[in-house]
């Protein structure tokens, strides 16, 4: 499958930047890319192709790969080279029973931590997810509303074993949005839910709508994922 043509136009937002680096420019665009289903699981990247079309070097193009590969996103063929990450089943049930542990516990961790200044910006971030429509962003912004409680709040070993995990579901859940829209709405729904919880300091309640909103994601995946 030959590299196909998919939208290089960065968002002009807070995830994007207009003094970006060859190297991040073109990580940011193929990210995008994969999360948005433009580049489908399967599809084979060719350095050379990639870099015509974006009007860069095979060099950062390169470097992105590699980044892409750490992510998840990408991986390396000994026959076939760069290639977009093909989902698995397994894989996603897997990530979502460790995140169903582990969460919760960096929850309830973080409730009894949480300060006015995150609160403005999970707030900030959660009225900011309610205007976006489906996107790579909104993937993005799903997973920053996580981690800013984890990072900010619960312990740090606990909180990059989860970023970890987080970044492996990125690729599921941008999936999950492109055939089912409707996850979006109810993602922000629980988001909101979340942040309730969090602003009366309410750490079971915090963990009862994240059970919730993590059921949502690999519901929607199993839903849309079927198999034939």
């Amino acid at each position: 499958m030959e590299t196909p043509e998919f939208d290089l136009r960065p968002a002009q937002d807070e995830f994007s930047t207009n003094r970006q680096t060859a190297h991040e420019y073109v990580r940011t665009v193929l990210r995008r890319a994969i999360l948005k289903g433009e580049l489908a699981g399967g599809t084979r990247l060719v350095q050379a192709e990639l870099a015509a079309m974006l009007e860069v070097s095979t060099t950062p193009v390169r470097e992105a790969l590699r980044d892409l590969a750490t992510e998840g996103l990408v991986q390396f063929d000994p026959h076939r080279g760069a290639i977009v990450s093909e989902l698995s089943s397994d894989d996603v049930h897997d990530i979502y029973a460790i995140r169903m542990v582990l969460e919760p516990m960096a929850m309830r961790e973080a409730v009894p931590k949480i300060s006015d200044a995150l609160i403005a910006r999970l707030r900030h971030l959660h009225e900011s997810m309610m205007q976006a429509p489906h996107s790579a962003d909104w993937v993005d912004r799903n997973r920053v509303f996580h981690m800013a409680v984890y990072e900010t709040a619960a312990s740090t070993r606990l909180a990059s074993i989860i970023r970890n995990l987080q970044d492996a579901s990125v690729m599921y859940i941008g999936a999950s949005l492109k055939d089912k829209p409707s996850l979006r709405d109810e993602a922000n729904r629980d988001h909101g839910r979340i942040l309730a919880a969090l602003e009366a300091r309410d750490a079971e309640a915090a963990v009862e709508a994240l059970e919730e909103h993590l059921r949502t994601s690999i519901d929607a995946y199993d839903e849309t994922h079927a198999p034939s």
